[in-house]
């Protein structure tokens, strides 16, 4: 049996599910892994939080230089979350030799290389499973089970909030109350802006990226988020046959890599669109085993704690992870190709419908369909789905167009992927 003594930063939450864990279930994890996962220590200002849980005096701290400074502690985890202090600590405790186990997506994707580098010159591990997909083991996979593949592109629905709200916006209610209802459930935030906005999935999608295409790969991706969506386009999409999700999409071509958030309309038959509230799916197309998704819960104390002790087991038993990074060129965004779902609010009078597709004829964007229901209104909403066209010649016809006197609100843009 391997003893791996760990100190823990952060009672918060994911922190107080690793407690729980390795209080109930250290003998059967030492049965299985052979490794007995031992709680040395825990840090938090909050010292009080840690003797509600049955930690001994002995076992709590408020000073995190008790955890680096013992020599009996192997691992630290931590939890605490956000930019500062979590990624000083977490240098700190490399530089100590001591290895590290985090579910912070924000400082891996801010901080990823910086981090990397100073656990291989101290010759010791950083694991980070639990920051993308909760308990979805996307990272294991993409760096042992893809090992010998080549991932050609990714989809992810990564943020189990604006999940939820889009699922129960298809279901009739607005964006209000579905968010209301997300936030009494606990999937959202007081201020829910850092989910809502494409925040939260941005950073995990960099996260991937960097590990799917070896690729250093900043913070600044096209970011966008569910605000702007209406229960109205979520049924406009069902009536196309499509359902809208949040994604975040990575893709590599050519040797250059695109990679976006933002709302984006799928065909309901495919296994993303089934992916409902607050759950999380990743769907990965490769050159060798083609096609897979994986999903699950996105978050939640135990299924996010459960994940954390994963990786204090793996670097017990000696795993070694390789990150290598290659400067890859991003694609520039202006270059993308899509098709698009375009809702215009516009006047209700003859010859409308004409000017809309002279100006995007003139920007080289060629019309599919027209979806105009008559309403009895001074103003109406007109839907038009294009096919294949530039990013650049989008955002240039919608600009043109919402500068006309007939445009009564800023025209909804949403991309169509037709994943296969």
């Amino acid at each position: 049996m391997i003893t791996c003594n760990v100190g823990l930063i952060g009672l918060g939450t994911i922190g107080s599910g690793v407690v729980k864990i390795l209080q109930k279930n250290a003998d059967l994890l030492g049965k299985r892994t052979g490794v007995k996962v031992v709680l040395k220590k825990a840090c938090d200002l909050r010292v009080e939080e840690g003797k509600k849980l049955g930690l001994r005096d002995e076992q709590l701290t408020n000073n995190f230089d008790d955890l680096v400074n013992d020599p009996d502690i192997h691992v630290i985890i931590e939890l605490i979350g956000g930019y500062s202090p979590a990624k000083e600590f977490i240098l700190k405790a490399l530089q100590h030799q001591k290895h590290v186990v985090t579910a912070n997506k924000a400082v891996i994707a801010k901080y990823g290389k910086e981090i990397f580098a100073e656990a291989q010159r101290n010759n010791v591990e950083i694991a980070f499973e639990a920051a993308v997909g909760g308990c979805i083991p996307i990272i294991k996979t993409i760096r042992e089970s893809y090992a010998a593949d080549t991932i050609q592109s990714i989809y992810g629905i990564l943020n189990g909030t604006t999940n939820y709200i889009l699922t129960q916006m298809g279901e009739g209610k607005n964006y209000a109350d579905a968010l209301k209802a997300a936030q009494k459930l606990g999937f959202a935030e007081a201020d829910p802006s850092f989910d809502v906005e494409g925040k939260d999935a941005a950073q995990k999608l960099i996260i991937l990226a960097r590990l799917a295409f070896n690729a250093d790969i900043s913070e600044d991706i096209l970011t966008e988020g569910i605000t702007h969506i209406t229960k109205q386009d979520l049924k406009n999409a069902q009536d196309l046959g499509y359902c809208i999700k949040l994604l975040g999409i990575t893709k590599k071509e050519n040797n250059s890599i695109e990679i976006r958030v933002h709302p984006t309309m799928i065909p309901v038959h495919h296994e993303l669109a089934s992916v409902r509230d607050e759950l999380n799916a990743i769907y990965l197309i490769s050159e060798n085993t083609t096609k897979s998704m994986l999903y699950g819960k996105g978050a939640g104390q135990l299924p996010t704690a459960t994940v954390v002790i994963g990786d204090v087991v793996d670097i017990a038993k000696g795993k070694k992870e390789v990150l290598y990074q290659e400067k890859v060129p991003i694609k520039d965004l202006s270059t993308i190709q899509s098709r698009y779902y375009l809702r215009f609010t516009v006047v209700d009078r003859p010859g409308v419908l004409a000017q809309l597709s002279k100006i995007l004829g003139d920007n080289r964007i060629s019309i599919s369909g027209v979806q105009q229901k008559e309403v009895d209104k001074a103003t109406v909403p007109v839907v038009i789905i294009t096919h294949q066209a530039v990013e650049a010649d989008i955002k240039k016809g919608i600009q043109e167009i919402d500068a006309l006197e007939i445009v009564k609100e800023k025209t909804a843009v949403i991309r169509i992927e037709d994943i296969q």
